[in-house]
Formats: structure tokens, sequence, C-alpha cells
């Protein structure tokens, strides 16, 4: 899925809220990215939900 794609979906199903689950296929600076752009490109409160521990 190209990434306009996922910004328009998650415009398109206007949610109160959007979580990604999962960014398995990209490393860390690409998945900062990517949550990076749908925060600033969406308006419904995105997140993105990990399962590694914060620190």
């Amino acid at each position: 899925m190209k990434m306009t794609e996922a910004i328009d979906f998650v415009n398109a199903i206007r949610r109160q809220r959007a979580f990604a689950i999962h960014g398995a296929h990209v490393n860390d600076r690409g998945l900062s990215s990517i949550n990076g752009w749908l925060t600033e490109e969406t308006d419904n409160g995105y997140r993105y939900l990990t399962a590694r521990p914060v620190v």
C-alpha cells in the first residue's frame, strides 16, 4: 500500500481514532516517518500501538 493510499483511507473512513497494527516490514527510521505522516495528514487521533516495552 502506498503512503498516500493509507492517508486517504484513514481520512475516508472518518473514524474518531485510527491505530496502526504493525510495521514489521519497515525499520525504525521508516516507521517513524510513516507515523509522522499519518499523524500530520489525518485529523483523527492516529496512534501507533507497539508491543515493545516503553523505556
